[in-house]
């Protein structure tokens, strides 16, 4: 089996790839929503949070303050490794539970896609690693059409994460989502083909 780490910044376009994957019968490992899951109200997860954060960053229905946590994490390099920690933890441990369960399926590809996969260091427990890649401007307005966070906003995100160039050394392959939908999947079927081969 060969195992894809799938990873790029905020609005690179990494989900078009992945739902195109998908749409192939490929198993995904979507670690955005193993991390959402991860401090839902009663979680194991969420506890850990509040234990390192306190319960100012609870809502009064005893949910995680997404909010709250965002802003904290995205101006404290020290609370984001704190968060980073406890959740990374949590998902890899269901990264491992998929990946046993494609291997047992006879899966010939499985598919993690984990946004910091370079940054956690998975990358080094994947086979080929997938950048989708976009340019910082084209990165920068999608990102704002897409959430309605101001440009000030969207650049500290991107700024917070590794740079392109950096994400760029670690890639077996990089997908380039800066043309048309079209050019996009053209190159992913491309590179399966060469797996297949």
């Amino acid at each position: 089996m060969i195992i894809i780490g799938l990873t790029g910044g905020i609005a690179s376009g990494k989900s078009t790839v992945s739902n195109e994957l998908r749409k192939l019968n490929i198993p995904i490992f979507d670690a955005d929503e193993v991390s959402r899951n991860a401090v839902t109200k009663g979680s194991l997860g969420l506890q850990l949070v509040i234990e390192a954060f306190g319960q100012d960053y609870l809502t009064q229905d005893g949910e995680m303050d997404r909010a709250k946590v965002s802003q904290l994490v995205f101006a404290n390099k020290e609370a984001r490794q704190t968060l980073e920690h406890i959740i990374h933890k949590i998902v890899w441990g269901e990264a491992e539970t998929f990946l046993a369960k494609c291997r047992e399926a006879n899966a010939n590809v499985a598919v993690l896609d984990v946004p910091l996969l370079i940054e956690c260091g998975w990358h080094k427990n994947v086979d080929k690693v997938w950048l989708v890649a976009v340019d910082k401007r084209q990165q920068i307005e999608r990102a704002m059409k897409r959430s309605g966070m101001t440009e000030a906003e969207v650049t500290a995100r991107i700024d917070a994460q590794m740079s392109l160039d950096e994400k760029k050394k670690h890639a077996d392959v990089i997908i380039d989502n800066s043309g048309s939908l079209n050019d996009t999947l053209i190159e992913v079927h491309n590179e399966l083909a060469k797996l297949a081969r």
